[in-house]
């Protein structure tokens, strides 16, 4: 999860400091910023998922089956791989930045990408906390809880490699 956050919050600067014009640094931002908060709406829909299957489980006292959350960590997966892809392809191809213009773009670009940044990490913690709920129900549903962990682990490789790259 950490290493998500760090990694989104890398390729924003990168998007900040690389570039020879302001619309293509501007544009390479924004990327990332709507591949961030494409993240956070795959996390989201993992996490909404999850609390389905734990409300299910409470309320039919039946076994956690967390298969559907599973499948939407393959969006997460796939987002994370558009991010590699757009980082090769566009955010590693524009020539960097004077420090004039770092600073304008970090001034014109800092909310935003706080903004997604805050929101990712928000996210995570909500997942976090709903995964936590659904390992309390019984020694059936934490094993399948490290499941689901297991699958988003996978998903998150793709930013982790980019993470490596930068760090």
């Amino acid at each position: 999860m950490k290493r998500m956050l760090v990694l989104a919050g890398t390729v924003m600067f990168c998007g900040l400091f690389s570039g020879c014009s302001g619309d293509p640094r501007e544009d390479a931002i924004t990327g990332v910023v709507n591949l961030m908060n494409a993240a956070v709406g795959d996390v989201n829909g993992v996490k909404k998922e999850v609390n389905k299957a734990v409300e299910k489980s409470k309320k039919e006292n039946a076994p956690l089956d967390l298969c559907e959350a599973i499948k939407l960590t393959k969006g997460l997966e796939d987002t994370g791989k558009k991010l590699h892809e757009y980082k090769a392809r566009r955010v590693d191809t524009i020539k960097a930045a004077d420090e004039t213009e770092q600073k304008e773009l970090a001034d014109r670009k800092r909310g935003m990408i706080q903004n997604a940044f805050n929101e990712l990490v928000k996210a995570k913690t909500d997942l976090n906390q709903a995964l936590q709920e659904a390992a309390g129900i019984g020694d059936d549903a934490r094993e399948k809880v490290d499941e689901l962990r297991s699958k988003i682990r996978e998903a998150e490789a793709p930013f982790e490699t980019i993470a490596r790259q930068q760090g």
